[in-house]
């Protein structure tokens, strides 16, 4: 019980952080590779919340507790999902946000171009953030996290 309260905790510390550095931090300073960063706090958001939701289901073996790569507990997740009345867009946009981030760790190259931060794969496909898509992230997510802690407050 003890890790799933730590789960939900540091989601939604991650999730507050996102949302004030997309709504607030970058509306100030206007720094272009700040997105990349809203991006990934966002990501552990929602990553330590989709992890919560299956502790939950674990606690009570539901589900197995086979230790396995983020992608098989998406697989996992999308079957569980329903049951609590969750979006199954979350899914998406956690791997949106994970191929994003694997591409700036792998890419040879990022750059800033009018107000949007472009990142390029090995071949040269481009993955481009500007605020806007990033605020469109976090009103997914908030609807994620809000779900969530509805949920996990009222088991």
């Amino acid at each position: 019980m003890e890790k799933l309260k730590q789960l939900i905790a540091e989601s939604n510390a991650q999730f507050r952080k996102a949302d004030h550095l997309a709504y607030v931090t970058y509306p100030m300073i206007r720094e272009t590779k700040l997105l990349y960063a809203i991006a990934e706090v966002l990501y552990d958001s929602l990553e330590k919340g989709v992890r919560a939701v299956l502790e939950y289901e674990r606690m009570y073996k539901r589900i197995p507790l086979v230790p396995g790569t983020l992608d098989t507990e998406l697989e996992i997740f999308k079957d569980v999902a329903g049951k609590y009345g969750f979006n199954r867009n979350i899914v998406l946009l956690l791997m949106d946000l994970r191929q994003l981030i694997n591409a700036k760790k792998k890419g040879p190259v990022e750059f800033v171009r009018r107000d949007k931060f472009v990142i390029c794969d090995d071949d040269y496909t481009m993955n481009v953030l500007d605020i806007n898509k990033i605020k469109a992230y976090v009103m997914d997510s908030r609807e994620f996290i809000e779900k969530l802690n509805r949920v996990m407050r009222a088991k």
